[in-house]
């Protein structure tokens, strides 16, 4: 075969091969904004990496990498639409994140009202900083009773130094434990 043949040929089969990838990937269904819900778009752009509840078809976003423009339309209208539990904590923590932070307290109350195990968790700590402990303290046992890792530590923190409950050191170890148990599972 003439050596001038064969760069042309590899060329060629390179050409050949990179659009039959390009082609595959066109064929391939993909999820674009527009074929989301609001709802999805929020827990695409909004999810925490320590929601147990978060929707799993989007990564988790940290939340310095909270889009706030984004996010923050995204869940103002699935909280307008449905307002479920997840949607009020993903809305509350991107408020937190845009600096709007009484907007953020209230909302995270409503999902933590409503049962969502992280808002509880997070709601109870700003409860505690503001002196009440004892509110909190009930936050963090329902929390942890949903099987939340960060609410079974703050039960046991609590235990330990007597925030909202009486001091138990036995009852601290335990919520300690199985906060280390959880996490590690």
């Amino acid at each position: 075969m003439d050596t001038r043949i064969k760069p042309t040929i590899r060329i060629a089969s390179a050409l050949l091969l990179a659009t039959a990838m390009l082609l595959s990937f066109a064929a391939a269904p993909s999820v674009r904004a527009a074929d989301l819900t609001a709802a999805e778009q929020c827990d695409r752009e909004a999810g925490s990496e320590l929601d147990l509840e978060r929707n799993r078809a989007f990564p988790a976003v940290a939340t310095q990498d909270i889009r706030i423009g984004v996010a923050l339309s995204a869940c103002r209208e699935a909280y307008n639409q449905n307002g479920d539990a997840r949607t009020r904590f993903q809305l509350a923590r991107v408020l937190d994140r845009a600096g709007e932070k009484l907007k953020s307290l209230r909302i995270l109350g409503e999902a933590a009202q409503n049962g969502h195990a992280l808002a509880m968790v997070i709601y109870g700590t700003r409860l505690a900083e503001r002196g009440e402990a004892e509110a909190a303290f009930d936050l963090y046992q329902r929390a942890a009773a949903a099987g939340n890792v960060v609410a079974a530590h703050n039960l046991a923190a609590a235990d330990r130094d007597a925030v909202g409950t009486r001091v138990d050191g036995a009852l601290a170890a335990q919520w300690f434990e199985r906060a280390r148990t959880d996490q590690l599972q």
